[in-house]
C-alpha cells in the first residue's frame, strides 16, 4: 500500500475547518459538499496510487523468460506460469502458447499507466475546490487549473511545484521530452489507441517463428517517447515504471504538504 505522509494532516485540517465553520462556498459547492468532495478525491487519489502500485508489483515480479526466449518451450510437463509475487499478493497466469504473452503485457501496462495518470486528475479537483478556481460542473483540464492558480497567484510554491511536475519539452529540441509524468501520459494515450508492439520493444520483434540466440530478454519502451540522450536502461519497462511511480507519489505528497500549509496559514477554505 502507498504511504502518503501528509495525507492524514490534510484530512484532519479539512475536518477541523468544517468543525469550526471555516469552510465557505467554493466553485459552486456549499460548505458541506465542498468538504465531502475534497475528502472523496483524497481517498480516490490513494485508490489510484494503490492500483498503480499493484500493477507495478506485477511488472517488477513478472517472469518473462519462458515466453521470450526462443529456446524455451511451453510443454505441459513444465506447467509454465507468469508469476507475479509481491508483498501482499501472489498471482499466476498459465499460458498454453506464447502468443498471448503480449496481451498480458498490454493489460498490465494499461492498468499501471491509466491508474497513475488518473491520480493527477484527483489532485487537480482538490486544488480547484480549495482555491476556488473553476466552477465544479465545468469541464476543465490540469493545465486550466494551473493557469487559473497562476492568475490568482495564491500559492507560488504550489504553482512552481505543478509546473515542474508537468514540464513540457520543447519540440524543436530533440533532447527535451518533458517530465517523466508527461512521458507516462504519452504512453497511456498510445496504449489506448495502438497495438502493444508500437509501445513496447519485444526481443527480435517477438518473432514466434524463431529468433537469434543470445537476446537481451528485457522489455523496453519505444525510444520515440524519450529524449535522444536518455540511457537505454532507463527505457526498460520496470525501471521506467518504478521511476515515474516514485516521482508521482512524491509529487502528490508534496502537494498535500503545500495545501495543508496554506490552509493552516489562511485559517479558512477556500483560501
Amino acid at each position: 500500500m502507498v504511504n502518503l505522509i501528509h495525507e492524514d494532516n490534510l484530512l484532519y485540517k479539512i475536518d477541523n475547518l468544517a468543525a469550526n465553520t471555516k469552510i465557505q462556498n467554493s466553485v459552486g459547492l456549499n460548505p458541506q459538499n465542498a468538504r465531502l468532495e475534497i475528502r472523496k478525491h483524497i481517498l480516490t487519489t490513494r485508490q489510484h496510487l494503490n492500483a498503480a502500485k499493484f500493477y507495478l508489483d506485477l511488472i517488477e515480479h513478472m517472469e518473462c523468460v519462458p515466453y521470450l526466449s526462443p529456446e524455451s518451450s511451453l510443454s505441459t510437463e513444465r506447467n509454465p506460469f507468469i508469476d507475479f509475487l509481491g508483498d501482499n499478493l501472489e498471482v499466476q497466469i498459465r499460458l498454453v502458447h506464447k502468443a498471448p504473452f503480449p496481451l498480458v503485457i498490454f493489460v498490465v501496462l494499461s492498468g499501471f499507466f491509466s491508474s497513475l495518470v488518473s491520480s493527477d486528475d484527483c489532485i487537480v479537483k482538490i486544488i480547484n475546490i480549495i482555491y476556488n478556481l473553476v466552477p465544479y460542473k465545468n469541464r476543465y483540464y490540469s493545465s486550466d487549473i494551473r493557469q487559473e492558480l497562476q492568475t490568482k497567484a495564491q500559492n507560488r510554491r504550489l504553482i512552481r511545484h505543478l509546473r515542474n511536475f508537468h514540464a513540457i519539452g520543447r519540440k524543436e529540441v530533440r533532447d527535451k521530452k518533458g517530465s517523466l509524468f508527461n512521458i507516462a501520459k504519452e504512453i497511456r494515450n498510445q496504449l489506448t489507441h495502438d497495438y502493444i508492439g508500437d509501445v513496447v520493444i519485444f526481443p527480435s520483434q517477438y518473432n514466434l517463428a524463431g529468433s537469434p540466440i543470445g537476446l537481451d530478454l528485457n522489455l523496453y519502451l519505444h525510444n520515440s517517447f524519450f529524449p535522444a540522450n536518455i540511457n537505454h536502461s532507463d527505457t526498460e519497462i520496470t525501471a521506467f515504471c518504478r521511476s515515474v511511480f516514485d516521482e508521482t507519489v512524491t509529487f502528490i505528497d508534496e502537494c498535500y504538504m503545500l495545501i495543508f500549509n496554506k490552509l493552516r496559514h489562511s485559517g479558512r477554505l477556500p483560501v
